[in-house]
């Protein structure tokens, strides 16, 4: 009876043993595959515009004993059971499972692409910021939506709306990097209009700004470029500071305190710039410099290429009035597009290597001056993507702000003597007013003091006649 039981019983325990063993076969299996895959790729993906890290190839523990077994605890015979011991339970993660450490910039960039700017054009141009931005380290801020409403963004020529964000946009950024501690806020923010394509993303942003060591430069809040038109406000960079607050603080209501001017001014924002920046009656101009340290105007191809030798043939028609032709697409070398104008290479030409280039006024052809280029930024043509560029780009960089801090150093020192001048003129103008009044002043108690003699004496005299 007892070993029918056991025969009986024989089949069962066969099947949990086998159980068993399927369990831990299976949970090998697991934390096989757990651990390679805490090396692999990640299908996170970031916001845009953050750092996104590089495809990772599964990690493998490098040990100094290859050949040692860790299925088998040290010191175990044969006679011992083949059993894996996990590691205690922990919170931090085991060296091989740490993310890449992802570079990061105290410089970023910002855009508006709301409105007329939500196309695939624009978009795939994006992307080529956002290729930028990785090998960098920028976040870059886009704005999807119009934040300001028609008392500002009330453009008489019907344009698209949107013009009067950027201000807005790049204003709110400024002041909520203000608020926070020093080293933990940017150093500068970089403006770059939707229209704009990258060609060389291994050009830094870093690179065109002011040395931070430069004393004469130490006022300089914002670097622009300007063309044929004047300054461009299509690419350009604030440092983060209260001058670029109290700036766009003024571009921004342009349109309200110079709404006369509004209704000839060609470029919105840029209009505001440019008087802003350059016309006599600014209120800038009524500053020491007229506000010239706070400002430099740096070569345009540094970061705002254009896409054309010259925007208007010899007889005044406008180029980006049509679709693009193919011997317009610009080869980035010195031959140029017969345009009329006898072939000399402008100053803004685009050129092999350059970081950007900007499609300003193409608003009603975009796909067609567009398309072609972002497909050719898109291939990373070793002409064009390439690494060597920034280094030759550095020596012209570093000799401009050579230049540029003995100019400003010099005319720093020059405004320092003649506001001492006004400043001691003012003192003494000053001064003699006090005095005139001082004078005056006492003229008027003398004067007083004799008509109140004069009235006592008659009074006396009254009293003096009255007795008798």
């Amino acid at each position: 009876m007892i070993l029918s039981n056991f025969q009986a019983q024989r089949p069962l325990r066969i099947i949990s043993v086998l159980a068993v063993l399927g369990c831990l076969w299976l949970w090998l299996i697991t934390f096989h595959d757990s651990s390679f895959t805490s090396g692999g790729i990640s299908s996170e993906v970031p916001p845009h515009g953050a750092p996104k890290s590089e495809p990772q190839q599964p990690n493998t523990i490098n040990n100094d004993n290859q050949n040692v077994d860790h299925s088998v605890p040290a010191g175990s015979g044969p006679d011992v059971p083949a059993v894996y011991t996990p590691p205690p339970p922990t919170n931090q993660p085991a060296e091989h499972e740490k993310p890449p450490v992802m570079k990061t910039s105290r410089v970023a960039k910002v855009t508006v692409a709301a409105n007329a700017l939500d196309v695939d054009v624009i978009h795939r141009a994006m992307q080529t910021h956002e290729r930028h931005n990785r090998e960098h380290g920028y976040h870059h801020y886009i704005a999807l939506n119009q934040a300001v409403s028609s008392l500002i963004e009330n453009d008489r020529a019907g344009r698209p709306k949107g013009a009067w964000t950027k201000p807005a946009y790049l204003l709110s950024i400024i002041v909520a990097e203000l608020e926070k501690p020093e080293e933990e806020r940017l150093k500068w923010v970089f403006w770059f209009d939707a229209d704009t394509v990258v060609m060389n993303p291994y050009t830094p942003l870093e690179l065109f700004l002011p040395p931070e060591d430069a004393k004469g430069l130490s006022n300089v809040d914002l670097v622009i470029s300007s063309n044929w038109d004047g300054l461009n406000s299509g690419v350009f960079a604030f440092r983060v500071s209260p001058w670029s607050v109290s700036f766009l603080s003024a571009v921004l209501a342009y349109p309200i305190y110079n709404s006369e001017r509004m209704k000839t001014d060609r470029f919105r924002d840029q209009s505001a710039f440019q008087f802003l920046l350059t016309d006599k009656a600014s209120p800038l101009a009524q500053t020491p410099m007229a506000g010239r340290d706070h400002w430099v105007d740096v070569p345009i191809r540094w970061f705002n290429s254009l896409p054309v030798n010259n925007a208007f043939f010899k007889n005044g028609t406008w180029l980006f009035g049509k679709p693009m032709l193919e011997e317009q697409f610009d080869k980035g070398t010195n031959e140029v597009y017969d345009d009329g104008h006898g072939g000399k290479v402008q100053k803004w030409k685009v050129m092999q290597g350059d970081m950007i280039v900007h499609f300003a006024g193409t608003s009603y052809v975009r796909d067609s001056w567009m398309g072609p280029w972002v497909e050719r930024a898109e291939q990373e043509l070793p002409e064009w993507a390439n690494k060597t560029t920034k280094d030759v780009l550095k020596h012209e960089v570093d000799k401009f702000w050579y230049e540029q801090n003995k100019k400003l150093t010099k005319e720093r020192a020059a405004s320092a003597i003649e506001e001492e001048k006004k400043k001691k003129e003012q003192e003494r103008k000053d001064k003699e007013e006090k005095e005139r009044k001082e004078k005056e002043e006492k003229e008027k108690e003398a004067k007083a003091k004799l008509e109140k003699e004069e009235q006592e004496r008659k009074a006396k005299d009254e009293a003096s006649a009255g007795g008798h």
